[in-house]
């Protein structure tokens, strides 16, 4: 709102509430005031961005696919590496040794457990002992996703947050030294969308999913002793 300044003498505002401008234009004292704030806002804004933009990832992320920095494109990949610690923890969890067990009976039952806990679907190569499986789950309900999406459509200024997750299942079985037992090794890795669609996948690191799963095997098991099969 600039004006010149013949019009600004013939009204009766104070020159003091106006600022004055080059090629005597001028402007309320309000507005240059607000115009100076909104510049501080914005520079910091693109520091920020800059900073963000130029920051690496820590060290055990691995980007796996690129949707843009400064001007976004396409969704955003990302799988997390463990760490040694995390990879020493895993190893006191993932195994389960199954004494007087064909490897065969170990796969079947290790497919019948991870369908029983709502895995799906389960395929079991036989020929490599590998079973697969997946598990997906939606973390918010439909009508947040839908709030969510509207709020973004509108604002464009909408933060993401995770929706739904996907545990895949990889469990290897194979015959342990000796061939009187089975071995069963475990992996299940979780895969987290967020409303921009972007995915994070990391290796699943809480005791409570592979003892349910190995609970779940031994029950398979000794049903199956119980009435006798083989």
């Amino acid at each position: 709102m600039m004006i010149a300044l013949p019009s600004l003498l013939k009204t009766s505002v104070k020159r003091s509430a106006w600022r004055s401008f080059p090629f005597g234009c001028w402007m309320p004292l309000w507005m240059s005031r607000w115009l100076r704030q909104a510049s501080r806002y914005l520079a910091l804004a693109g520091t920020i961005l800059m900073l963000v933009a130029c920051s690496g990832p820590p060290p055990n992320e691995r980007e796996t696919g690129s949707g843009g920095t400064l001007v976004r494109y396409s969704s955003r990949q990302v799988s997390v590496d463990l760490t040694d610690a995390e990879q020493q923890s895993l190893r006191t969890m993932r195994d389960r040794t199954y004494a007087n067990t064909a490897p065969e009976r170990a796969l079947s039952a290790v497919a019948k457990a991870l369908t029983e806990l709502g895995y799906a679907p389960v395929s079991v190569d036989n020929e490599t002992g590998l079973v697969e499986a997946g598990l997906s789950d939606t973390l918010v309900p439909k009508w947040r996703q839908l709030l969510r999406g509207a709020l973004k459509n509108y604002t464009g200024m909408f933060p993401a947050k995770p929706d739904h997750e996907r545990v895949s299942a990889v469990i290897a079985v194979k015959a342990a030294a000796g061939n009187q037992a089975t071995l069963v090794r475990a992996r299940f890795d979780s895969t987290v969308w967020d409303s921009n669609g972007d995915a994070r996948t990391k290796t699943v690191l809480q005791r409570e999913v592979y003892d349910g799963f190995f609970a779940g095997v031994d029950k398979v098991l000794c049903s199956a002793a119980c009435k006798g099969q083989p």
